[in-house]
């Protein structure tokens, strides 16, 4: 079969300050890879804008991408037997379904299949719309295979794990799929079939003060995450089963992409890559007994639980240079509501152990989880202010429907996104204006919480700036001539978010809105 992938342009309205970035599309990828080695010629459209400009719509929406008719030109150029649309993010879901919409008016016989976290979650609300066919739930690698096969042979998709479909107009859920226990058994994704992308991301690398060494590769050495935050919607995907590659079969895909597309750094994008010690050492004896000469960097996140000396001495060697600790909260009480569950005193340990060994180190926390009073979130800046990490990401909660802390909120009357999940409704792009503007809490209103943001930005850099420990521990990260010209890039940054502080620019998620927004509070998404 003739098997068409594709990522949907982005809508943004007027006052939502989203970034329209271009992204590298691993799923779709990884999809492509198994489908063609199944036999099937695949092709893969990432309708996503290059450029940042989009194409107003009318007075209150702009499109980033591809327009309709670019689309429907290198669709009928590959003329597929079916079509499989990404419909990753609950907050532009619609474009997802807006793309379905025009594939059926250019062949309504085509087969539209969907998958992606949003569809993932919520599969019922997405098959409300009768232009999409099926929905793959989850890991989809396995069941799309499934799919391309049973379309090839004209068979019914009943019985297929891991889809929800029409069954006689009525929807179907069937039983779930099994995880991929061998994750080895995978092909690298196709990313011949994004050279586009992988250019365009190279040519964006090398502005990025935050890379070492660019340009840099992705890699995805595990699946899913052992853990319950109960603000995290990862699990709503991929339970909390975590499965990993194997180190031979990582640094096999990390050479191979140094050959290939010459890159000299790499991240890893898991959810949570380190649960393992073991294999991490793995991994590192591997790239230090090929002598890859690269860098590496943890992005996304790496647990702290399974992180000390040992290992932290072989993954510098290694060339990790740089980490990411998702903390989320300074509270020691708060980690326990929120099911965190990380130690903060181990966390302080291995922070100090990482500035030992010359790592440049942050951490993201989140403030407004439902519970939280001002001192609970002082906790937290003062816990980010004294632990002696080099950056920090604060976050206000963003809560998914379907996780805890949504529902929470919901049940005290704080939000309530359900009515914008179906696919009719006009005013389902209102979930990304209620993200864009936060939520309130019981203690806290939505200005409250900006100003508190803000606050906790300044305090940090207050406390970076003006400590002789800050300076020291930048020493101690100068191994080399390279190390030196990153440390003159990285501080820059801190420099000039203080420069924002003094002329009274707010460090916080209104500092980059639009004058539309400078009298639009949402007290939540009912009000819009």
């Amino acid at each position: 079969m003739k098997i068409l992938l594709i990522f949907p342009p982005l809508t943004l309205h007027r006052l939502d300050v989203s970034s329209a970035q271009r992204g590298l599309l691993m799923g779709l990828a990884y999809l492509a890879a198994v489908l063609r080695q199944a036999g099937h010629e695949v092709r893969i459209i990432n309708c996503r804008a290059l450029d940042e400009t989009g194409t107003a719509i009318d007075v209150d929406f702009r499109r980033y991408g591809l327009t309709d008719d670019e689309i429907i030109e290198k669709i009928a150029a590959f003329n597929p037997d079916f079509i499989g649309i990404s419909c990753m993010f609950t907050s532009y879901f619609m474009d997802s379904h807006r793309l379905a919409r025009l594939v059926k008016h250019w062949n309504p016989n085509i087969p539209v299949i969907f998958g992606g976290a949003h569809a993932s979650t919520f599969p019922e609300q997405v098959l409300k719309d009768d232009s999409i066919d099926a929905v793959v739930i989850g890991e989809g690698e396995v069941t799309i295979c499934e799919v391309a096969e049973r379309l090839s042979n004209r068979l019914p998709l009943t019985g297929v794990k891991g889809i929800a479909h029409r069954v006689d107009g009525k929807i179907i859920r069937e039983e779930p799929r099994e995880f991929i226990e061998n994750l080895d058994s995978l092909p690298f994704p196709a990313w011949d079939l994004t050279e586009e992308d992988i250019q365009w991301s190279k040519e964006v690398n090398q502005h990025n003060v935050f890379l070492m060494r660019p340009p840099v590769g992705h890699i995805l050495s595990s699946r899913g995450c052992p853990n319950d935050c109960y603000f995290c919607s990862v699990k709503l995907t991929w339970s909390k089963c975590w499965r990993a590659r194997s180190a031979k079969s990582v640094v096999d895909e990390i050479e191979f992409l140094q050959k290939k597309y010459s890159y000299r750094e790499f991240h890893f994008v898991d959810d949570n890559s380190s649960v393992s010690k073991k294999r991490l050492m793995e991994i590192c004896d591997e790239i230090l007994a090929r002598k890859l000469d690269i860098k590496v960097a943890t992005p996304t996140g790496i647990a702290i639980a399974t992180l000390d000396r040992e290992v932290l001495t072989k993954m510098k060697k290694a060339g990790f240079y740089r980490f990411c600790f998702g903390l989320e909260t300074g509270d020691p009480e708060g980690q326990k509501i929120i099911k965190k569950r990380v130690n903060l005193d181990k966390a302080r340990e291995v922070i100090k152990i990482a500035n030992q060994l010359g790592f440049w180190t942050s951490a993201t926390f989140i403030i407004g989880f439902p519970h939280e009073t001002r001192a609970h979130i002082q906790k937290t800046i003062d816990f980010a202010c004294s632990s002696q990490m080099d950056f920090v990401i604060i976050y206000l909660l963003t809560p998914q429907p379907g996780t805890e802390a949504y529902q929470i909120l919901k049940q005290e009357g704080l939000i309530d996104l359900d009515g914008y999940l179906d696919p009719h409704n006009p005013d389902c792009y209102k979930i990304s204006l209620t993200y864009c503007n936060g939520f309130k809490t019981r203690f806290m209103s939505n200005a409250e919480l900006q100003e508190t943001l803000a606050f906790a930005y300044r305090s940090f850099l207050i406390a970076k700036i003006f400590s002789f420990r800050t300076y020291y521990n930048a020493l101690l990260k100068l191994r080399s001539w390279e190390d030196c010209r990153y440390m003159f890039k990285l501080a820059a940054i801190p420099l000039r978010m203080f420069f924002w502080t003094l002329i009274g620019k707010r460090l916080s998620n209104t500092s980059i809105r639009s004058k539309h927004h400078a009298d639009y509070e949402l007290k939540n998404v009912g009000d819009i």
